[in-house]
């Protein structure tokens, strides 16, 4: 299964698309400097990183949508999904390495997203203990993402539009009317996580919603929205048709 997975991974991680959605994820690598170039006390540096990876980290959403969306659905559209069918491959195994592979990529890109504010952190003057924690938001995003966008780049041919409404208007509008859908934010989870290890003041916690701080928390929802899409995955692969 290891080939499988790196494969697919491969094939996601093409040298254009690379560059674009690292470009895109790095927006609040480039909003923190100027933010404190703008003239910010010191002693501020911690809140405002808070406050920018967790507003301005939304674009890693989109990023995460765009490269774990095209795990299985670039396979499928190209034709060589049938392939892949007549290795030896179960469709549980075929949907776990889906998965992985789809979160190995979003994580990649937020690995990328959060070194990049490392290093620009460090140019005004934040370092590691302001900016390492991020970390810990980026890489819990991209595996809950990838649990959700992969079986739905799998199912869907508007895979990119459901995904993006679920983004855009789902986690960033409906979650802040609707506090219910907040436990159903894969950001919220993850800022939750990212909020009990950075232990940040309070003013920068405000989009958590009704979640509270809490990284055993995050882990338990991130696993079970993992098993929920492997287990969505495994069930379209046995009842869809390759083609």
């Amino acid at each position: 299964m290891t080939h499988l997975v790196a494969h697919l991974y491969r094939r996601t991680m093409r040298k254009g698309r690379l560059i674009g959605l690292t470009a895109l994820s790095a927006v609040p690598a480039v909003l923190f400097p100027l933010l404190v170039a703008s003239g910010l006390e010191s002693a501020e540096l911690s809140g405002t990183y808070a406050g920018v990876v967790t507003g301005a980290g939304y674009t890693f959403a989109i990023a995460a949508l765009v490269i774990s969306g095209g795990v299985l659905r670039e396979e499928r559209d190209s034709g060589t999904l049938p392939y892949i069918y007549m290795r030896p491959y179960s469709r549980f195994k075929l949907a776990l390495a889906s998965v992985t592979a789809g979160a190995a990529a979003a994580s990649t890109l937020g690995i990328a997203a959060w070194a990049l504010t490392v290093l620009t952190g460090l140019l005004v003057g934040a370092g590691p203990s302001v900016t390492g924690s991020g970390i810990t938001l980026f890489v819990p995003a991209a595996i809950g993402y990838a649990a959700v966008f992969v079986p739905l780049g799998y199912l869907f041919s508007r895979s990119l539009l459901i995904g993006l409404g679920y983004v855009l208007v789902g986690e960033t509008i409906l979650a802040f009317v609707i506090p219910g859908l907040a436990q159903l934010s894969i950001w919220r989870i993850s800022m939750s996580i990212y909020a009990s290890v950075a232990d940040f003041g309070p003013d920068s916690v405000a989009g958590l919603g009704p979640i509270a701080p809490g990284a055993g928390g995050g882990i338990t929802k991130l696993a079970a929205v993992l098993v929920l899409g492997v287990a969505l995955l495994t069930w379209a692969l046995r009842k869809r048709d390759a083609l």
